[in-house]
């Protein structure tokens, strides 16, 4: 029980510990110690602030020195390239194949212009505008009607697709299958064509800017098709591709190369071409 006693006490604590806080901190501000140790604290902030945007300018001038320097070195990669790869693929007919966003076609325009460059004829670039994984069933049973696949699946549509792009990618003639005149009509495919003759290689464009890309049922099913054909085939990826599957085709023993859109990847794309072709 609280007696009143107890209320005086309580009562006299607690202005005595008030008075005392109000002493302490009379003290503390007349001695300016708690001014001190804020200034003192503003000074350091203010030193690191000083040293951070120091080291700031510093690593900006580098990133501009070594951004120039990489400028440099890819202009005279470039200028250099032409000079190595001269004559590399003489008489040889190199077609490309550009599925899902694999290659912007700035990108395509200067694999070919390298191809030229060596000496390669380029017959032709397909586009494949669309999945070749159907992306509804409604997708895979329009395609099967046009395949004859009574109970059509993504992956026996996907495969049927690439078997038909590989098949018209191959042909020395510009009359198309049905199959083929219902993927151009339905827009699957578009068609850069610059000679009918049958290639010696293809280059097939990897990785992807679509997030729903997948390999497996896409540039997979065409080397397949392609190597069913006899034809050798190359995946070429872009460091520009925000998804890069290098790995799941070097697992298949797929033959690749990265970054195609630099001076050393088209070298390295120069020289696989001419190496498989021949044999080597």
């Amino acid at each position: 029980m609280i007696t009143f006693r107890h209320h005086i006490a309580s009562t006299v604590a607690i202005f005595f510990a008030l008075g005392l806080g109000i002493f302490l901190g009379s003290i503390i501000v007349k001695d300016d110690t708690l001014v001190r140790h804020q200034q003192t604290l503003i000074d350091r902030i203010e030193s690191e602030f000083t040293l951070i945007r120091k080291d700031r300018e510093a690593l900006y001038a580098k990133l501009v020195g070594t951004e120039s320097l990489l400028e440099n070195s890819i202009a005279f990669g470039e200028m250099a390239l032409t000079k190595l790869i001269c004559g590399r693929l003489d008489g040889k007919r190199i077609a490309m194949v550009v599925p899902g966003q694999g290659l912007s076609h700035e990108e395509t325009a200067t694999v070919t212009a390298s191809l030229r460059d060596a000496g390669a004829r380029v017959t032709q670039v397909v586009y494949v505008t669309k999945r070749l994984e159907p992306v509804t069933s409604e997708d895979a049973k329009e395609l099967g009607a046009v395949y004859g696949i009574s109970k059509p699946s993504c992956g026996t549509v996907g495969q049927k697709l690439a078997d038909s792009v590989a098949a018209l990618v191959v042909q020395d003639k510009t009359s198309y299958s049905p199959e083929i005149d219902t993927l151009l009509r339905t827009e699957y495919l578009e068609i850069d064509l610059f000679e009918t003759a049958i290639c010696d290689a293809v280059i097939i464009a990897g990785g992807s800017r679509d997030p729903a890309h997948t390999p497996i049922y896409t540039d997979i099913p065409l080397v397949k098709a392609f190597q069913e054909l006899g034809m050798p085939a190359v995946i070429a990826e872009s460091r520009n591709a925000d998804f890069s599957f290098i790995t799941e085709y070097q697992r298949q023993d797929i033959p690749t190369i990265e970054q195609v859109d630099t001076p050393m990847g088209r070298f390295a794309l120069i020289e696989q071409l001419a190496n498989i072709i021949d044999g080597d």
